[in-house]
């Protein structure tokens, strides 16, 4: 197995795509509204900001040690701590500089900016991915079929966790596997540094080295012990552990400690806090083809049903496509012990995000943002494969070109998604595809449909018109609804009026948000009971399915 060559036009055309991605995200982020999760870390935002604007003052006084006391820590990294705080220093850096200091974007943008830009870096990862293993069609191509998912436009929007650890979760993978190839000693501390951001991002990414590890040893003891002499006997097994997995306990660690300043205090203790809020995470509600699942056990079908559903079909061809490629790797004719050890790399970054979250007592909350993180990899992988074949057909019709054959090929599968995304730009949480008959069979069969408030700002315009100056509105935040905070942010950013105040008391209310999900039907009850009406004011839909809807009291 050899990697083709990362030449200048390949610097030029990767650039260009994460340039498009970046733009796109941001030109569009005025049409999502701020999910749940938002609220905390734009708040952790704003607080990360005071803390470099104190770090600042404190050193301009010459108190160069203030920044970094327990006090200090303390009151700044102690909100929201049960995540680490690499991605939300970023929150709160960009925040500072765009719109602080500089003024360049509003509130929001200077937040999401950080969202959009991993949506650009993971657009460049899947070119670099696509080039050097496959073809230079395939590294254009990929990332326009990955960015059309309407789940992976969505939460490309939203300054949350799940696009940055989709980037660390496949590039690591991805950048093991070139190692595999190249054996680069740089690259090989590269990947440890990657790995440690990666574990300052999101605790998913503690299952890689293991997983990793188990792959390596298997390779080691059925193929390459007996290929290499040097690589026998106790000494020899040392001496074959790969150079990445040296690295990992030296540099990824101390990246992700030095990454989360609450750690610098009490370390064992609020490691171990950090733990214990994951091990035992709130369950929340989710329907599954009318099931009710609140609390474990859940079906081992459900993130493999709600992939299959929730999947574009070009993207889901490509899934089948990259999983046969991978198999055909580790258990074809002929292949080498490098291409063997690549595919099976390549399909547990694939597919063991899916294969943990069917497990019975995993958390299931989310949709699918917490089993999407090896997406680029299959999208990738699936496409080169689709591409290959349509090239053979074009070799047995010598009249259609190959390039203008996988042209047509690519050309069809956008089109056709050209639809679904429109569609659903402001509800890409709620997309499924054809296969179950889209937003109007997904609701027939009892699917999950919302996701945490993001989809009122149709409602808010019909709010701004209608309230009356100090009136207020119901948020739910108590059930699936709006946090707090991100209503605070919606004023903020100018979409409800500022004098428009949110409560989560329906008898104090004039008006009310609602959120269309099984689980809320006895809020609806109430609020009919309390507004004296069923009829709502303006409502947020696609295809006739409802997602949210806005109750004006009857007076």
């Amino acid at each position: 197995m050899t990697l083709h060559r990362f030449d200048k036009w390949d610097w030029i055309l990767s650039l260009s795509l994460s340039l498009a991605v970046l733009l796109t995200v941001m030109f569009t982020s005025h049409l999502v509204g701020l999910v749940r999760d938002e609220g905390f870390y734009m708040r952790t935002a704003e607080t990360t900001a005071d803390y470099i604007q104190f770090s600042l003052d404190s050193i301009g006084r010459g108190q160069f040690t203030e920044p970094f006391s327990k006090k200090t820590i303390t009151r700044y990294f102690e909100f929201n701590s049960e995540h680490p705080t690499f991605v939300k220093n970023l929150f709160g850096l960009s925040h500072f500089i765009f719109h602080k200091k500089l003024q360049w974007l509003s509130f929001v943008n200077s937040i999401r900016l950080v969202a959009a830009l991993f949506a650009a870096a993971t657009a460049f990862l899947i070119y670099l991915f696509g080039r050097l293993f496959f073809s230079r069609m395939t590294a254009v191509a990929a990332p326009l079929l990955f960015f059309t998912m309407p789940h992976i436009f969505f939460h490309s929007h939203l300054a949350c966790f799940d696009i940055p650890i989709l980037f660390f979760w496949s590039g690591t993978f991805i950048l093991f596997a070139v190692y595999l190839v190249n054996r680069s000693r740089w690259l090989a501390f590269f990947i440890a540094v990657f790995l440690g951001c990666a574990m300052a991002t999101k605790h998913n990414v503690y299952f890689i080295p293991p997983l990793l590890v188990l792959i390596w040893l298997v390779m080691h003891f059925a193929t390459y012990r007996s290929l290499d002499p040097r690589h026998k006997g106790f000494v020899g097994f040392f001496r074959a552990v790969p150079l990445p997995f040296w690295f990992m306990p030296v540099v990824s660690l101390p990246v992700f400690f030095i990454s989360w300043p609450w750690l610098w205090y009490d370390t064992v203790k609020r490691f171990g806090n950090y733990l214990a809020f994951h091990a035992y995470h709130v369950h929340y509600t989710n329907y599954y083809f009318g099931q009710e699942l609140s609390s474990p056990p859940f079906p081992f079908s459900y993130p493999w049903g709600m992939t299959f559903f929730t999947t574009p079909v070009p993207q889901l061809v490509c899934f089948f496509a990259a999983v046969a490629l991978f198999l055909f790797w580790l258990f074809g004719r002929g292949r080498t012990p490098v291409e063997r050890h690549v595919g099976a790399v390549l399909l547990a970054g694939a597919l063991f995000p899916i294969l943990l979250i069917s497990m019975p007592g995993v958390p299931i909350f989310g949709g699918i943002k917490h089993f999407f993180t090896g997406q680029p990899i299959l999208v990738t992988v699936g496409l080169a494969v689709v591409l290959n074949g349509t090239a053979e057909l074009s070799r047995r019709w010598p009249k259609i070109k190959e390039q203008t054959a996988q042209g047509i090929v690519i050309a069809a599968a956008l089109l056709a998604l050209i639809t679904p995304n429109a569609k659903f730009v402001m509800h890409g949480a709620g997309f499924f595809n054809a296969f179950i008959g889209g937003a109007q069979g997904a609701a027939e069969n009892y699917m999950q449909r919302n996701f945490w408030g993001y989809d009122i700002l149709p409602l808010c315009r019909v709010l701004n018109a209608v309230a009356p100056r100090g009136a207020k509105v119901y948020v739910m935040s108590y059930f699936e609804g709006l946090n707090g905070n991100s209503f605070l942010y919606l004023k903020k950013e100018g979409f409800i009026r500022n004098d428009i105040q949110g409560t989560n008391e329906l008898r104090d209310a004039d008006f009310a948000f609602f959120f269309y999900e099984k689980q809320n039907e006895n809020v609806l009850y109430d609020l009919y009971r309390e507004f004296g009406t069923a009829r709502p004011l303006e409502l947020s839909e696609t295809d006739s399915v409802y997602f949210s809807a806005l109750f004006g009291r009857v007076k």
